[in-house]
């Protein structure tokens, strides 16, 4: 099922890449958003000529583009025929944030238990993330807030010092970015998003390895549940399915 953006919605597409960027890799920064936001709706088929033309790049760096999409299992490419934006599911969705609950308890864990060095410098970066991330809740700046949101835990989980296990997860993180956009575009979830970052940076400061892995399972899973039942202003390409 396809789905056009919400009233008021428009496209993250700019009409020229900076030219900071490769073409590819803006082309993939944009359509990954608009598959993250909706814009580009769960089922919705994907001419290459069109987003080309769109974007205004070649069809070369516009199939890389799909290619990073398709592994991070955003879009599926189908032979002889159109590649289509993936289909989103409560099994699909459970899998993920299931897998995400062991792996980020893991690691928070880790982290808590991790030498740091300078405990002070450490919670002065943490609280200033957070406070960053609560102005963006305030403005209404989702994008800002899934950013800021990946940074927080980023940078928990570097403290673990477990690449392999980090790998795994960020494989994960890739498939359930969609339900954290859902989920974070409602102002009430992100504030008690960042509330909970709040406890969860408590505990780490605190070093304790129990508590950090708690909240934290904690955490992921409480976001999951929303997801099995009726959210508003979903994408119309989601409410029939989650």
């Amino acid at each position: 099922m396809t789905t056009k953006p919400p009233p008021g919605r428009t496209s993250a597409v700019r009409s020229t890449a900076p030219g900071s960027l490769r073409k590819q890799d803006w082309a993939y920064q944009q359509l990954r958003e608009r598959i993250l936001t909706g814009v580009l709706a769960p089922g919705e088929q994907l001419s290459q000529e069109a987003l080309a033309t769109e974007l205004g790049i070649s069809r070369g760096p516009l199939r890389d583009a799909l290619s990073r999409l398709v592994a991070e299992s955003l879009v599926v490419d189908r032979p002889h025929q159109k590649s289509i934006v993936a289909e989103v599911s409560v099994a699909d969705a459970r899998d993920i944030y299931n897998g995400r609950a062991a792996l980020e308890s893991l690691l928070a864990a880790a982290a808590a238990q991790a030498e740091s060095g300078d405990r002070g410098s450490l919670a002065a970066d943490f609280e200033l993330l957070l406070e960053r991330q609560r102005i963006a809740v305030s403005l209404g700046d989702t994008a800002q807030v899934r950013r800021l949101d990946r940074q927080f835990h980023d940078g928990i989980y570097a403290l673990a010092a477990m690449p392999a296990s980090l790998a795994a997860l960020n494989q994960l993180r890739a498939k359930s970015d969609r339900y954290v956009a859902l989920y974070l575009a409602d102002s009430h979830r992100a504030q008690i998003s960042v509330d909970e970052h709040t406890d969860i940076l408590d505990a780490l400061l605190t070093g304790d390895p129990e508590r950090s892995a708690a909240l934290t399972r904690a955490h992921v899973l409480g976001g999951l549940c929303p997801l099995t039942g009726s959210i508003d202003g979903q994408p119309a390409g989601l409410s029939d399915r989650v």
